[in-house]
């Protein structure tokens, strides 16, 4: 039985690698992976859904489980799988992906095929997307397991008695059913086995009959959602907005006495390092500061117990949003700056009058735009009402610069993608031409999306995720075959800084100095700069680079988002929504920038591309509030989907109050300037390269990778050596 959190924490921090299974609980993975085909390949005309549900059903009712002592949240299910970087998914989420493969080789080869071209070549990875959710919260904390249950079996009888229930609707709604009818089932076997946690079990009974009605109650039941929806393809991104929707439950626990501040800290301890022990890639979201519009209001002392568990931990997983108004106080800002100088920087601020003003560009209200939530690193969704599929597709800047150079094949596959065009006689025919590359590259992806969009869910049914919304239960439509109220998908235009540098190089040494020709400068980045060392060196050095206040980089930079935005922003999509635009990006080292040849700005071939809005490493010469102006310079609100500026501040630069203090003004400043988002670290040079060599010295170092932090000791080579690269050159 758990005590108090310092006794017990050895045992939960890596309860995952150390879980005790117990074998007479239920089957092991393996059986359980068999059990699952063998069902699928008896079953071979059933519906999708219903073969999915199943899936579900098998895994949640005989699947091992492990119960820990040492923990108010003390479930786990033997599911195969491990939440680690990198490592496998789930036996049902294995299985779920072969189907989702085999689905669109299926129906849609040629659009396949071109998928896995434009990934080869990087240019881009369009995709359906339907890994990053948000089930209704509301919904969940409202109704409960049974009411959620209920509520489909209603639903299903109210359309049979209206005459609308049709063949498709009624496998929707019975895979609904069995769904929920399993987590029933597996909340019954976690009470049985939980007698070691009294407390735990009590609240399990309470849950298979009724809503929860108190915060530990609704911290269970959100966990146990979580879990068992990522058991599949899906992966839910986002906790939803925690200071709203705990809050009654918190209230009315410190009214009737049943908790105080002091053991809700505790209770958030043991919650906080419980998501920690999964280790989910790229942490596990969870949004606060919707609530927070008095400091002396029971919201505020909320979120501060929530952040004094999670300060004293020394964690990243969870990760934080915080939503900044217009009246972001004082005392929330303090608290989260003092957090990111601490080290604590798994922290990104959004403001929201941005994220307001780019809904507005796609036809939605402020008073619909106010129910946003952060998703996944801080891309922007309508919790219960919208289908955002935040990352259908990144598309590569630099990959049209790099086939106006080559006149349209790619230097690593010596592929031509689409068009092939002559050389440009002018720097106004090469930007032309770049234009012409990028509005291919637009619409290839925006059409491959689209024509994938139309098998989604075939490929991928999620009756646990729709059974949590209100309109789809309503419809009779799974949340992939357009069932929820807003259908959208999202583009991510990446790598900006390097495209500017890039085609800024090209303008100069080319068009202008006529130091090489275009000749030239294609045989030196098909050679990758060797033989060309001088001109490369001249390029590098140039001081005309964006995130550095120069009008020139900033002016095109701007121009490049504003084509992009008029290419892809409102464009219809095969769901029944509209396209939506973002410029945040990962895998810039061993994805994207792996794929991508040499590019005209001195990278070398297979080089980390740019990140977010930051400029390319070591470029960044102007400080941070050169970069904030440069970032400001774009139209923030052109990105619902996220528009990330990664700030590096050296530690002595913001000691003391008087640090804190320009902190906070830092922020200020780039929200009133109309920015989206700002995230960073409090990092010296000396401070990496001493981690790099003495790894053992540094166990707990933070950093902020893109929309999620990790330990930088953790961290491959090429990861590590690319912040030592950025830092190098800002403290030159």
């Amino acid at each position: 039985m758990y005590t108090d959190f310092l006794s017990d924490r050895p045992f939960i921090q890596n309860e995952y690698e150390e879980a005790e299974w117990d074998s007479a609980s239920g089957l092991a993975p393996v059986e359980i992976d068999r059990s699952i085909r063998a069902f699928a390949a008896a079953n071979p005309k059933m519906a999708p859904c219903l073969v999915i549900a199943n899936g579900y059903r098998i895994l949640l009712e005989n699947a091992q489980l492990a119960i820990n002592e040492h923990t108010m949240f003390p479930d786990k299910l033997h599911h195969g799988g491990t939440y680690e970087r990198d490592a496998k998914g789930s036996v049902l989420e294995v299985f779920t992906k072969e189907r989702y493969d085999r689905t669109f080789q299926r129906r849609c080869p040629a659009i396949w095929a071109q998928r896995g071209v434009l990934r080869f070549s990087g240019l881009s990875v369009p995709d359906t997307d339907v890994w990053h959710t948000l089930m209704d919260w509301k919904e969940v904390l409202r109704l409960g397991a049974k009411g959620l249950l209920d509520r489909a079996i209603q639903q299903k009888e109210k359309h049979r008695a209206d005459g609308t229930l049709d063949g498709k609707k009624s496998d929707f709604y019975d895979s609904v059913i069995i769904c929920y009818t399993a987590i029933l089932s597996y909340m019954k076997r976690l009470c049985s086995a939980s007698t070691c946690v009294p407390r735990y079990a009590e609240a399990l009974k309470n849950l298979l009959v009724a809503p929860p009605a108190t915060l530990y109650e609704a911290l269970c039941l959100s966990h146990l959602f979580l879990n068992v929806e990522e058991l599949g393809r899906e992966r839910c991104r986002a906790y939803g907005p925690i200071d709203e929707l705990y809050l009654p439950y918190y209230e009315a626990d410190l009214s009737a006495g049943r908790e105080t501040e002091e053991s809700v800290v505790e209770m958030f301890r043991y919650f906080w390092q419980k998501v920690a022990a999964e280790k989910r890639y790229a942490d596990q979201p969870i949004c606060i500061g919707k609530m927070w519009t008095d400091d002396n209001a029971p919201a505020a002392r909320l979120i501060e117990n929530m952040l004094d568990a999670y300060t004293e931990l020394d964690i990243h997983n969870p990760k934080i949003h915080v939503r900044c108004n217009n009246h972001l106080s004082d005392r929330l800002l303090t608290r989260i700056m003092k957090m990111i100088r601490a080290g604590h920087s798994s922290i990104v601020l959004i403001n929201d009058e941005t994220v307001f003003r780019a809904y507005e560009k796609i036809g939605l209200s402020r008073d619909i735009a106010n129910e946003y939530i952060p998703l996944g690193c801080y891309e922007s969704t309508l919790m219960g009402l919208e289908d955002s599929r935040i990352c259908a597709a990144w598309i590569n800047l630099v990959k049209a610069c790099e086939y106006t150079i080559t006149g349209g094949r790619d230097l690593l596959t010596h592929l031509y993608i689409g068009l092939h065009t002559e050389e440009p006689k002018s720097w106004e025919e090469f930007l032309a031409t770049y234009y012409r590359y990028l509005a291919e590259h637009c619409e290839l992806v925006m059409n491959n999306v689209n024509e994938m969009s139309h098998y989604a869910y075939e490929a991928n049914p999620s009756p646990i995720l729709s059974g949590t919304e209100k309109t789809c239960i309503e419809q009779g439509k799974d949340y992939f075959d357009g069932g929820m109220t807003y259908r959208n998908q999202s583009i991510k235009c990446f790598a900006i800084a390097t495209a500017v540098d890039s085609l800024l190089a090209v303008k100069k040494y080319v068009y202008e100095k006529g130091v090489v020709t275009l000749t030239e400068l294609r045989d030196a980045l098909e050679k990758n700069w060797i033989g060309y060392e001088t001109l490369r060196a001249q390029i590098k050095n140039d001081p005309v680079k964006f995130g550095n206040n120069i009008a020139e980089a900033d002016d095109l930079a701007r121009d490049i988002f504003r084509f992009c935005s008029d290419h892809i922003i409102g464009k219809p999509t095969s769901t029944g929504g509209v396209f939506r635009m973002g410029c945040d990006s990962v895998n810039m080292a061993e994805g994207y920038g792996a794929r991508t040849g040499a590019s005209a700005d001195g990278r070398g071939a297979r080089e980390p591309l740019s990140k977010n809005l930051r400029p390319v490493n070591g470029m960044e010469r102007q400080g941070i509030t050169a970069l904030i102006q440069s970032v400001c310079h774009l139209d923030n609100t052109d990105f619902v989907d996220g528009a990330p500026l990664d700030f590096i501040v050296h530690p002595s630069a913001v000691e003391g109050e008087e640090g804190i203090k320009a902190m906070k003004a830092l922020v200020r400043t780039f929200f009133r300037s109309g920015g989206f988002a700002i995230q960073g670290n409090i990092l010296s040079l000396d401070t990496l390269r001493d981690a790099q060599a003495h790894p053992e010295k540094y166990p707990n170092l933070q950093v902020r990778v893109c929309g999620w932090n990790e330990y930088f000791v953790n961290m491959n080579i090429t990861v590590q050596n690319d912040f030592i690269n950025r830092l190098a050159g800002i403290e030159q």
